[in-house]
């Protein structure tokens, strides 16, 4: 009797000290992200959400509207610095560890193999590049992670509990962002495939967590009915307007993205199909992964779309590595997990802003010159540049506030009025209203969601006009047209972007303004009166031109 006490409370030591472990390295997340939070400054895409947030809805025309809700959150608790807008996010991602070590637990992992799935989850690149800032990736990872340890718990505890905590996963994470919609899919085939005679038996208890998953994200849905789906339109126009896939390149990506954790992830996904432990459950997520990854692909979608699926691998590959290391010694133990840590320190620099821009650079052009591995320069538009494109898209925004206020100054003074500035890109049109001085002058845009905050058409007379349209293109769009000034900087967003003066914009300019709102969002032709208050003759040619 008092062995079983004894082993009972020995058992009940090990689990809060695994639990301690698993804590640890959440905090440990926290700290690497905590000093670096100012960074460059914001991001392009930051920028956007954050004047979003200004307009809080249940849905917008291209993003789902949680990520505007912790940027009003943050706003509220940390004030409107860099480093506000980036606390929630990374204490997001610590989540995401924290739920990486409970996987590996679930999966029957101890202690080396939390120590080696957070390790594994902490050092890669792409989720050190993606776990600090505001953007909907990072809570994207958490909710894919939630959903999937929920699967696995209801799998070893069959309580029903954990079905509504995968509703809760699901329906939140659809708020953030629909693509955990293809995980859930992915899960649903895999379990057609391996054991289509399971499904009906679970019927019953899902009842349930589908209600409380629809109820979740029910506004959003009734958001995007009454606009028109505007999120399809979208969805289908990035898919069309995607580069080219390269095959090898993206394979490549896939492989090495992680750094030295696709020791870990690769085993992790072999283990899941081989072990013979519970082996229908765990091969669901081996052919998961694969229909996650082949979709991707189809699709021409990002990688880091399927980011989310990476800490079950991590978690999977902890545990196998851990199987394999246990008869080594603890030396050969901490030299194996110390060569993870190492090449993420390697990589460092090229993923977490520590270093000023001028020695980032100088860092990369050494990295490539001793790999010769440009991957991480190489820009969306295929050029390549001399730092990573998510830094050079945190640079320059307040130069360019600056410049375009000072020019709109002159021209209120010139003008005794406020002035507009037009611009067709969503992260220009952020800047310029988030670093802006309120009431010198008024922001439009017809990309995005920001047009459902501009005018319906172009009815004033003079006009700040931000374009890389270069001079002879621009000079049909109004009757007096001057160039102020061009811009050059790495950012890609600004990078040869011309700052125009338009007085008295011609009919072309107005008509450029309405359809370029109806290219991004179709459903706006259908609620207004499409050239209302153009003239029909010239309405005609330019549709017939």
């Amino acid at each position: 009797m008092t062995t079983g006490i004894r082993t009972t409370e020995f058992e009940s030591e090990d689990r809060q000290q695994l639990y301690l472990i698993i804590l640890g390295f959440g905090l440990l997340k926290f700290l690497i992200h905590l000093f670096t939070l100012e960074g460059y400054g914001l991001h392009a895409d930051e920028l956007y959400y954050i004047e979003l947030s200004r307009h809080l809805s249940w849905g917008y025309l291209d993003i789902s509207p949680f990520v505007t809700w912790i940027s009003w959150i943050s706003e509220i608790l940390f004030g409107n610095a860099t480093f506000s807008f980036r606390v929630l996010p990374c204490l997001f991602s610590s989540a995401t560890v924290i739920a990486t070590g409970y996987i590996t637990k679930l999966l029957g992992g101890k202690r080396l193999a939390v120590i080696i799935a957070c390790s594994a989850l902490i050092c890669s690149p792409s989720f050190l590049a993606t776990s600090y800032l505001l953007q909907p990736a990072v809570f994207d990872q958490f909710f894919w992670t939630l959903l999937i340890l929920a699967v696995i718990a209801y799998q070893q505890h069959k309580k029903t509990s954990w079905l509504y905590v995968a509703a809760i996963a699901l329906g939140i994470g659809m708020l953030n962002k629909y693509s955990i919609l293809l995980l859930a899919a992915s899960i649903f085939f895999a379990i057609l495939i391996i054991t289509p005679a399971s499904i009906g038996r679970h019927v019953k208890k899902l009842s349930g967590p589908i209600l409380l998953c629809v109820f979740i994200i029910l506004p959003n849905l009734i958001w995007q009915f009454f606009h028109g789906l505007p999120i399809l339109h979208y969805t289908a126009s990035v898919g069309k307007n995607n580069f080219e896939i390269d095959l090898w390149d993206y394979l490549l990506q896939l492989f090495f993205f992680h750094g030295a954790s696709v020791a870990i992830w690769t085993a992790g996904l072999i283990y899941l199909w081989f072990e013979r432990k519970d082996l229908e459950q765990l091969k669901y997520w081996t052919i998961t992964f694969l229909i996650i990854i082949i979709s991707l692909t189809f699709l021409k979608g990002k990688l880091y779309y399927g980011l989310g699926i990476f800490p079950l691998l991590f978690a999977a590959g902890g545990h196998c590595w851990a199987q394999m290391l246990m008869r080594k010694s603890i030396s050969m133990n901490i030299f194996f997990i110390g060569m993870i840590y190492f090449f993420a320190l390697l990589s460092l620099p090229i993923v977490i802003p520590i270093f000023s821009v001028e020695t980032c650079r100088a860092y990369s052009r050494k990295m490539i010159a001793l790999t010769d591995f440009s991957r991480p320069l190489r820009y969306e538009d295929g050029s390549q540049g001399g730092i990573p494109q998510f830094f050079a898209d945190m640079t320059g925004w307040q130069e360019l506030t600056s410049r375009v206020n000072s020019i709109a100054n002159t021209q209120i003074a010139e003008n005794k009025k406020g002035i507009y500035i037009l611009t067709n890109n969503y992260a220009i049109a952020g800047a310029l209203k988030f670093y802006g001085k309120p009431g010198i002058s008024k922001v439009i845009s017809p990309d995005n969601s920001f047009l459902l905050y501009s005018p319906d058409q172009l009815n004033m007379r003079t006009i700040i006009y931000l374009s890389k349209d270069s001079p002879q293109m621009v000079d049909r769009l109004a009757k007096n047209v001057k160039l102020l000034g061009k811009l050059s900087t790495e950012n890609s967003h600004i990078n040869g972007l011309y700052i125009y003066r338009l007085i008295i914009p011609s009919l072309a300019m107005k008509q450029k303004y309405v359809m370029d709102r109806i290219k991004f969002y179709p459903d706006y032709g259908k609620k207004i009166n499409l050239f209302q208050n153009i003239s029909s003759s010239g309405s005609s040619s330019f549709l017939t031109n």
